[in-house]
């Protein structure tokens, strides 16, 4: 015998095939009697019958397909925010029944085209993941795209609009500015800010939290002291070397906006026979696990990456079920990890 189908319970059962389909798909129902429903089921298991997905998909008008849109220019699974967030997403689809169709657009700026995955019809709905491709004007423009395409979707990380969309995030000028308590007492003065770039939304949240941070304490964020090396492992050298260049006037503590500028830093720092933290103060923004596997430890404002991605698939899968579910906004506590660098 092939794979067996709903016919073949129901013959065995003596019933119609559609209720064998009522007494599988609707759980306790008066369509169909209770001493009928159990022999249908019993039947099912005796035949090892599994649904067919796509017809199950069908019926109930959905694919069971998310959709992962992350614009990046460089290879998504070597980055590890991208990978601890799609673990988050991964956990929570398995658990409540959905597979994921993975898009990564790599234009030249990083964006997807309107075409591909906005009017889609594969997908139930889209998880859009702000990179560091991704502009304070490109997320607005995504927002609008998918809003105009009545798109269900939710979005994770550096989203500082009003639009009311499910949004999971962390607040950065809040950890910035707890940067800045956390530098001024270790008795730090001149506190520098190593970044990516300046079109980001992280970037500039980061830089008002700093900033706010620096002048409570009645100290100052020179704007000599915001590098942006766009992710260029050279750009950052070239910073770093005129910020060390000032003697003594330079930082005495760096800032570093995520995991990447950190390693740049950190190789640095190697190159040039600088010590940290006995030469330079060094606090970071990241995500967890990069602390196992460099040394100094880093001193780092962890953000809680798994977790954002777990409550953005729920937030999208609840939009998914439930009609006239409203739009939630997240924002996650983000937490002080001690090491040796600052």
């Amino acid at each position: 015998m092939g794979t067996p189908t709903l016919s073949d319970i129901a013959k065995r059962v003596g019933v119609s095939a559609a209720a064998v389909s009522i007494a599988l798909n609707k759980g306790e129902t008066n369509r169909v009697s209770a001493k009928t429903r159990q022999r249908i089921l019993k039947v099912a298991e005796e035949l090892s019958y599994s649904p067919n997905e796509l017809a199950k998909a069908l019926a109930e008008k959905r694919t069971r397909l998310v959709g992962l849109v992350v614009p990046m220019r460089d290879p998504i699974f070597f980055n590890l925010f991208i990978a601890q967030t799609l673990s988050g997403i991964q956990s929570t689809l398995m658990r409540r029944g959905y597979n994921l169709l993975v898009y990564s657009p790599a234009g030249k700026n990083g964006v997807m085209k309107r075409d591909k995955i906005y009017e889609s019809k594969y997908t139930d709905g889209i998880i859009f993941v702000n990179t560091r491709s991704c502009s304070a004007a490109t997320v607005n423009e995504t927002i609008r795209d998918l809003q105009a395409a009545k798109v269900k979707f939710s979005m994770i990380n550096s989203y500082y609009g009003r639009a009311p969309i499910n949004y999971v995030g962390v607040d950065d000028a809040a950890i910035a500015s707890a940067a800045a308590d956390y530098l001024v007492a270790k008795g730090h003065r001149r506190i520098a800010f190593l970044s990516g770039a300046h079109t980001l939304p992280a970037h500039m949240q980061l830089v008002k939290g700093l900033d706010r941070g620096l002048q409570k304490h009645g100290l100052t964020l020179p704007q000599e002291f915001i590098g942006c090396s766009e992710y260029d492992r050279d750009g950052a050298f070239a910073i770093l070397d005129r910020w060390f260049s000032l003697k003594s006037h330079r930082p005495t503590a760096i800032l570093a906006a995520d995991d990447q500028l950190l390693l740049h830093l950190y190789d640095y720092a190697d190159l040039r026979k600088i010590s940290i933290p006995e030469d330079v103060s060094v606090l970071a923004r990241r995500n967890i696990g990069i602390e196992d596997h460099i040394r100094p430890r880093p001193t780092s404002f962890v953000i809680p990456t798994f977790q954002m991605g777990q409550l953005a698939a729920e937030l999208l899968i609840d939009t998914i079920e439930t009609p006239g579910c409203e739009p939630r906004r997240i924002t996650l506590p983000f937490e002080l990890v001690e090491g040796t660098t600052a």
